[in-house]
């Protein structure tokens, strides 16, 4: 795994989310997939995602608290959801969010399963 950090702010407080531990990711890909396919999948625009209703938002919002609390423990869902922060924010962080979780942007408002390493070639668990 790398150290690739992906950025993702929220009510002007920034966390560098790391690639995610899979405890987290059995939780947040579910979340992400269907946010994104009732966003309209590959075909998602701004007209698409302003369609989300409270239930998607709920989704993401878990979701994103779930990645950002492996950073901050000690941050309750109650506590993260008091943050001052918008849709609009929320929606801006889904990229990164996605990202941390192993999935990775294909053409705009795409995404995809990370590609695995090289055939042939093993991977380090260290």
């Amino acid at each position: 795994m790398s150290e690739e950090t992906f950025e993702l702010t929220l009510a002007g407080r920034r966390w560098a989310l790391p690639h995610l531990p899979f405890r987290a990711i059995k939780s947040i890909q579910p979340a992400l997939f269907a946010v994104y396919a009732e966003a309209g999948g590959a075909e998602m625009t701004s007209a698409s995602v302003a369609q989300l209703g409270e239930a998607q938002f709920d989704r993401l919002a878990e979701a994103t608290w779930r990645a950002i609390a492996c950073l901050e423990p000690g941050l309750s869902y109650a506590d993260f959801l008091d943050l001052p922060f918008s849709v609009g924010e929320l929606i801006e962080a889904f990229p990164a969010l996605a990202r941390a979780a192993g999935l990775r942007a294909g053409a705009p408002g795409q995404a995809t399963r990370e590609a695995s390493p090289e055939a042939g070639k093993s991977i380090s668990i260290a």
